[in-house]
């Protein structure tokens, strides 16, 4: 039996807390929140399978509605293009789908400590032996045989590595998103069509707006990549009058919501494991990078993180944690680099850009919506396709030059992650990956 601590009731933690504690493990599950604040106040998409795949019954299904048709708007307003979403994804509040979590979690017998402040890991040389946490004016060494990194992009674990440890502390600029959302109270009950419409870069900013409605309510998101300054109150403002034109019923009245968040949009960070430690979830990078959405990714990590542990057989090194990243990398995380690189072409292009792009289909459906498909596989013809449409893109966007050249490689540099650990072949992999 090994005595493990969590830090964050993150979707990714709780799952491997519940596998893990069912294999008769000791896990500690460390949240700074109190249990009644935990989730974001919104709703968010994800299919039945993420559970499948987590190895975790499925919800009842009063918790969960079906989804919606997509469209997306281009900055003009001159193209819309739709996109069904599959059959069988659902709506579920993130709040219900933290606490279905944190119930199975305490049937399983996993110890919850809410209301417990992370300061920073506690380390034994090139090691992590536990954590070091506040209650009150109270600081605790907790010590454990691993510690699994569930506090989030900034997460005050990882952030708080020395840099020998080789896991990177910060989240890349270009990979996070300013957002602000709010539920407005519809008010005649109309729906548009499609209901759940994307604004590609609101009111000439280089970001993704949307609106999403329903009956009662009309779901308000508002986003803007970081390398263009922070998200502000005159934003929202701005693509508030701006739905009101387009979506006359959205009233003055927030029935949710209305807080500013920061979401990562990355690929997967090059390395999440090191002796006594593994990152799952947000704290590494396991996001769609187009949408930001990493529940189904995080909950699939889980699984994989606590089948890895329960087959060690004596301490969690980084090389018996190897097996844990490859795995997760490989049914997951390479078809993650192309889209991020998609994304990243969001970042250099301005509304007028988008709006040729599309006006010419160029940018298609498809393209936006990948990341939304039931696989993330991404093949040979659809690069090669990408990379022949962008190329008009090339003659709008010069900086976009480097992204476009990167595409090709991207097939080859991931099939060559090591699936054996080496610390050598490691270090070289990373420094492939890390050029993409």
């Amino acid at each position: 039996m090994k005595k493990i601590l969590v830090a964050g009731a993150g979707h990714g933690g709780l799952v491997a807390a519940i596998h893990l504690a069912k294999n008769g493990h000791d896990v500690t599950v460390v949240e700074q929140k109190a249990r009644e604040d935990m989730g974001h106040d919104w709703h968010d998409w994800l299919e039945y399978s993420a559970f499948d795949g987590a190895g975790i019954a499925r919800p009842p299904e009063s918790l969960t509605r079906k989804a919606v048709l997509q469209g997306f708007l281009n900055p003009s307003g001159t193209v819309e293009l739709r996109h069904g979403y599959n059959e069988t994804a659902v709506i579920m509040d993130r709040k219900d789908l933290i606490a279905y979590l944190l119930q199975l979690a305490d049937d399983a017998g996993v110890h919850l400590r809410f209301e417990t402040e992370i300061v920073s890991p506690l380390l034994k040389g090139t090691a992590v032996r536990g954590l070091i946490v506040r209650t009150g004016d109270a600081l605790t060494a907790l010590e454990g045989d691993l510690l699994i990194d569930s506090a989030g992009m900034n997460s005050p674990v990882r952030t708080r590595l020395p840099a020998v440890f080789g896991i990177d502390n910060t989240i890349n600029r270009r990979s996070v998103f300013h957002v602000w959302r709010a539920y407005y109270e519809n008010t005649d009950g109309a729906v548009n069509d499609p209901p759940y419409t994307i604004h590609l870069f609101h009111c000439n900013r280089p970001g993704i707006d949307w609106a999403i409605t329903e009956k009662d309510y009309v779901d308000i998101l508002v986003g803007k990549f970081s390398q263009s300054g922070e998200l502000t109150q005159t934003d929202v403002d701005e693509a508030l009058a701006a739905f009101r034109k387009t979506y006359p019923y959205i009233g003055e009245t927030i029935v949710r919501g209305g807080s500013f968040e920061d979401i990562p949009i990355s690929r997967m960070l090059p390395l999440i494991v090191a002796d006594g430690y593994a990152a799952v979830g947000d704290s590494a990078g396991m996001t769609v990078p187009l949408n930001g959405s990493g529940i189904i990714l995080s909950m699939n990590a889980g699984k994989i993180l606590a089948d890895t542990v329960n087959a060690i057989d004596g301490p969690c090194t980084k090389a018996a944690l190897w097996p844990y990243e490859y795995e997760y990398f490989m049914k997951h995380g390479k078809d993650l680099v192309m889209i991020d690189i998609i994304k990243t072409l969001f970042t250099y292009v301005k509304g007028e850009d988008i709006d040729y792009l599309t006006e010419k289909k160029i940018l298609t459906s498809d393209q936006l919506s990948v990341a939304d498909s039931g696989s993330l596989n991404l093949s040979a013809q659809y690069i090669l396709n990408l990379i022949v449409t962008g190329v008009p893109l090339l003659k709008l966007v010069p900086a976009a030059v480097r992204c476009f050249k990167t595409l090709p490689l991207v097939p080859f540099v991931c099939g060559a992650i090591p699936k054996d650990f080496d610390e050598e072949k490691v270090r070289r992999w990373i420094k492939r990956y890390r050029a993409l």
